[in-house]
Formats: C-alpha cells, structure tokens, sequence
C-alpha cells in the first residue's frame, strides 16, 4: 500500500469517526431535551439512569436540598464509566463520552418553551412522544458506536462480569426498579405507570433504529468481470461471496452468478462499487427474511481469516514454549536439591 492510498483511507476514516461524534452529540442534545421538557418539567419519571438521577434529585429537595438533575446524571455515569474503562474501547468510551455529554447539557437547559408546561400538559400524549423521541436517539446512539449513557452502559456492565444475566434482563431489572422507586417517592402510582408507557413505547423506537440497521440484502450479480466483483466485496465490506455457474438461455452464453450477503446500510455502496468495476452487470437484489445455518461458508474466503489462524498458531507456539520453559526449569531445580542433599551427605 503506498503512501497516497494509505493517506486516503486514513483520511476516510477520520472523517467517519467525525461524522459519527456528530450523530451522537445531535442523539445526546435530543434525548436531553426530550427529557427536560416532556419529563422533568411536568413531573413524570421516565425509567433508566434519567428516571433515577430525577428520583435521587426529587429525595434530596424534599430537604431542601437542590441539586440539578443533570449534575446526578453525570456523576452516575462518570462512576460507569471509570468501571468501562477496562471492559469497553476507547472509541466507545469517546463516542458516549461525546453523548452524555451532550444529553447532561441539554437535560439542565434543553427545556421548550412553551411545551415545559405543567398545568396545559397531557401527561399522556407526553409519555408518547416523549418516549419515541428518547428511544429514537438511544437507538441513533447505538447504532453509530456509542452511547447517551445510562441504562445501556450499566446493562452491559452487568452482563460482562455476570454472563448468566442477560443485557436485555439487566435493562428490565434497572427499569422494574425506577418505577417502583417512583411511585415510593412521588406515593402516586399514575407516575409508575406512566413511566411503563413511556418504557414500552422507548424499547419500539429503540428497536426500531436498531433491527432496520441489522437487515440484510441479498444481491445477485452476473458479470463478465466476476473475479474483479468477487475480491472487491472481499476487501470492502469483508462479506463471503459465492459463485454460480449460470448460461444465458437467449444467447447461449455461459456467464457468472455471484450472490453476496450486504447490511441494507451498505446496500447503496455496493450498487456504486458493481458500477464502478462493471457497468454491463445485471444486478438484482432483495430483503433476506431469515437466515439459517452457522455462516461459515461466509468467512471461508474473508481476508480476516489468515490473520485468525495466524493468531492461533502464534498462541498454539506461545504455549508450548511456556510449558518446555516450565518443564526445564522444574528439572534444573530438583537436580539442585539432589547436588545440595548430595553435598550435606558427605
């Protein structure tokens, strides 16, 4: 690779990286202000680090003591992330950094005026668009490496140091808490079951971010140039590829088949790559429903999987030295004893 290319991806990548802190900065100022004005501001406690910094903000006023919701909130998450430090990577740790940042900023002074009105507020049409306002940017968060914080990062905490316990139970378990602890705080049981509104509708706009990111297309290429097609796709998006054996039965012509698996994010990338290397390629594709089996056939060509067999072999070498070093080493050290013994006898 030289110098110019090698510059170009580098570039590319930086210019990733940015895009997504500013996807997730917008995510964290939205979500805030969602929960400055459609939450806090009418009194209903959503569930998740928000609803418990906001019943933690709610305890301390009752003597007389006035700390911003927003101050609880950081110091929650900076305690989560001292502990993510040696579980998660650094990209992700500056992704959500950037997002809670941001959703801390906006959750002090991200109110609407006009909206952040307690005695004209549908407390009801507030948990709905609220709700769907807070899952779609947890949802955009996620989607782009990182985090507003909260719920998600201590859910996944849980679930590193204890695997039994599933992330999605993990998020369950902290909401089950937060409504009850609302309803003990506030002695209003509507608040607890607006709070469940609010997480039901919150978990479908989060998803529904999530799983249309995790769809997958499925494209039928036949071209003339299908090993150029085949090692593209390989080294671009690192996704298997299979070839068909396929005849033209108007020209008679013999002619390759390939057919690829590619995220729906990337499907347009894909059209411009064919393009690029093909012009003359039929191409047709459509949405994958299901897939079965363990996929194995898909990394069978992927360039990662030298580096994985390297790595093995590596690890297989590392090993075994590590045991003869032992071995010898447990040998010089009883033939010691025999010379000492040896010695003290005479």
């Amino acid at each position: 690779m030289n110098n110019k290319t090698k510059n170009k991806k580098i570039n590319k990548n930086v210019a990733k990286f940015i895009m997504q802190i500013l996807i997730i900065a917008f995510a964290g100022l939205l979500g805030g202000t969602a929960f400055k004005t459609f939450f806090e501001s009418v009194g209903i406690i959503p569930t998740g680090i928000s609803g418990f910094s906001l019943v933690v903000h709610n305890l301390f006023l009752m003597g007389d003591i006035n700390i911003p919701t927003s101050v609880i909130y950081l110091v929650i998450n900076v305690i989560l992330f001292a502990v993510a430090l040696k579980v998660f990577g650094w990209k992700f740790l500056i992704l959500s950094g950037v997002g809670i940042g941001c959703y801390t900023l906006s959750m002090q002074f991200g109110a609407i005026p006009g909206l952040a009105d307690v005695e004209n507020a549908d407390l009801l049409l507030y948990c709905i668009v609220g709700g769907m306002i807070m899952g779609l940017t947890i949802g955009l968060a996620l989607r782009y490496g990182g985090s507003t914080g909260g719920s998600d990062v201590l859910g996944a905490l849980i679930n590193k140091f204890f695997p039994a316990i599933k992330t999605g139970y993990c998020l369950l378990g902290i909401n089950a808490v937060v409504i009850v602890l609302s309803v003990i705080s506030t002695g209003s049981l509507y608040i607890g079951l607006y709070a469940l509104i609010m997480t039901i509708i919150s978990s479908m706009a989060t998803n529904l971010v999530l799983d249309d990111s995790k769809r997958v297309v499925s494209f039928y290429i036949i071209c003339d140039k299908d090993k150029e097609v085949a090692e593209a796709i390989l080294n671009k998006f690192h996704r298997g590829v299979t070839k068909i054996d396929a005849e033209g039965m108007f020209s008679h012509k013999e002619k390759a088949m390939l057919l690829s698996l590619i995220p729906k994010g990337q499907a347009h990338e894909m059209k411009k790559l064919i393009k690029e290397i093909d012009e003359n390629a039929f191409v047709f594709s459509s949405a994958v429903s299901e897939t079965l089996g363990d996929g194995n056939f898909m990394m069978e060509a992927s360039i990662f999987k030298h580096k994985v067999t390297n790595a093995k072999n590596i690890l297989k070498t590392k090993n075994k030295y590590s045991i003869k070093t032992k071995v010898t080493k447990e040998k010089i050290l009883k033939r010691k004893k025999k010379y000492l013994c040896y010695k003290k006898s005479e």
